[in-house]
């Protein structure tokens, strides 16, 4: 009668543990960026001359990148030489955004625990795997001894039923959790995704709805082990894995079941993530700038979909219109599909791998009194540039479609 969290943590500690308990456990992967990375780095150089499994780790300069200011730059020596020394991957600037480079890395496995100094690597939750954030303290730790403490989260259960519509991506199916949960509606809660609906979400989908369960205040999201993230695994490099399950009697702290059957595209109204409205709803809403990326959808999917919408079409005049591919990798195979090109000439400025504006360091900040509409994950005042600027979350089909009308709409999606 366990979840699928239970169950990892039981292997990874030797013995049945339960939602409450403490462990010390072994982390199979630990990621640190640019952002507190330094400070990690810093802490380790207090504790251990030498990283334990410097394989098994990753270094992403991507939040200052390209490098904006003096400060950074000296961080980003900091992580480089730290890197060189002990043998760790470095993904330079420009080179990927920190959990698309974890995904695509092949060091999160299912079943295994993978962490990153970032509040969203609950993201790689979509290989089956838990994952949560952790401070710059911890990853010093995992580096110097493999190991962390952890209390084992409660479970919420949610489960997808219905046929999945064309128009509805992970970032719609976020928005509808996020609305029904709350801000703070998962706190220290896993959530774990099941039902008949799930087939028919991509990978590219699942990364998206994971990454978005920390503005639930979700401690990781779980994502079943079936072909889906199998296929993914298997193209790096990543075979024979058996994933977790749940029991059929396990203990949930929820259940939630949503039919995606009648679903519409969502937007959600700042400054609330868990504000979500149909996109028909805003169609009065003005737009100065579209961002079109971000660690939640600058994958494959989500950049060759709304490269469709605006294809043989010019983005509204006023509009800018900023696209932000996850790595190299999405950008070489964006490139190859001739999605770039049906997005340059649409009007769009498509930048090299990295965070972009969604940090608000830089890249695209907005001003006083702008709107925004971004395939980002957070719309509190001041995210993104102004704190009178207003940025409203959805998927990248709606932006897209907001890109090309000028105003908030999924007309072009629904045809």
């Amino acid at each position: 009668m366990a979840t699928a969290v239970e169950k990892i943590f039981s292997a990874k500690a030797g013995r049945p543990v339960k939602a409450g308990d403490i462990v010390v456990v072994e982390v199979d992967a630990c990621m640190i960026h640019d952002v507190n990375g330094p400070t990690a780095v810093k802490n380790f150089a207090q504790i251990a001359k030498t990283v334990k499994s410097p394989a098994h780790h990753l270094i992403v300069l991507d939040h200052f990148a390209p490098c904006p200011n003096a400060a950074a730059g000296n961080n980003h020596l900091l992580l480089r030489r730290f890197a060189k020394e002990h043998g760790i991957r470095l993904v330079d600037v420009c080179k990927g955004v920190c959990h698309q480079k974890m995904l695509e890395s092949g060091k999160v496995r299912p079943g295994g625990i993978a962490v990153g100094t970032d509040s969203h690597s609950c993201t790689y939750g979509a290989l089956n795997a838990f994952s949560t954030g952790v401070g710059a303290a911890e990853a010093a730790v995992i580096f110097a001894c493999d190991q962390c403490w952890f209390k084992v989260p409660p479970t919420i259960r949610v489960e997808f039923a219905g046929k999945l519509p064309r128009k509805i991506l992970g970032k719609d199916l976020a928005l509808e959790l996020l609305r029904i949960l709350g801000e703070a509606g998962a706190s220290y809660q896993c959530v774990e995704f099941g039902g008949e609906a799930v087939a028919d979400i991509s990978f590219d989908s699942r990364a998206t709805l994971c990454n978005m369960m920390i503005e639930a205040g979700a401690k990781g999201a779980i994502m079943p082990c079936d072909e889906v993230a199998r296929r993914w695994l298997a193209a790096y490099g990543v075979t024979g894995e058996a994933g977790v399950e749940p029991d059929g009697d396990a203990e949930y702290s929820r259940r939630i079941t949503i039919d995606v059957s009648q679903m519409r595209p969502l937007v959600a109204v700042p400054p609330h993530i868990d504000h979500a409205v149909a996109a028909e709803e805003l169609e009065k809403v003005r737009v100065d700038q579209v961002v079109i990326g971000s660690c939640t959808n600058g994958r494959y999917e989500d950049i060759a979909l709304a490269a469709e919408i605006l294809r043989g079409k010019r983005v509204a005049d006023g509009v800018r219109l900023l696209v932000y591919p996850a790595s190299p990798e999405v950008e070489a195979a964006l490139k190859a599909g001739g999605h770039l090109d049906a997005l340059t000439s649409a009007g769009a400025s498509v930048f090299p791998p990295s965070c972009g504006p969604c940090a608000g360091i830089h890249g695209g900040l907005l001003g006083d009194g702008e709107v925004a509409v971004s395939t980002t994950n957070r719309n509190l005042n001041g995210r993104m540039g102004s704190k009178d600027a207003r940025i409203y979350i959805a998927s990248p089909l709606v932006a897209a479609c907001s890109a090309l009308c000028g105003f908030i709409t999924d007309r072009e999606v629904l045809g």
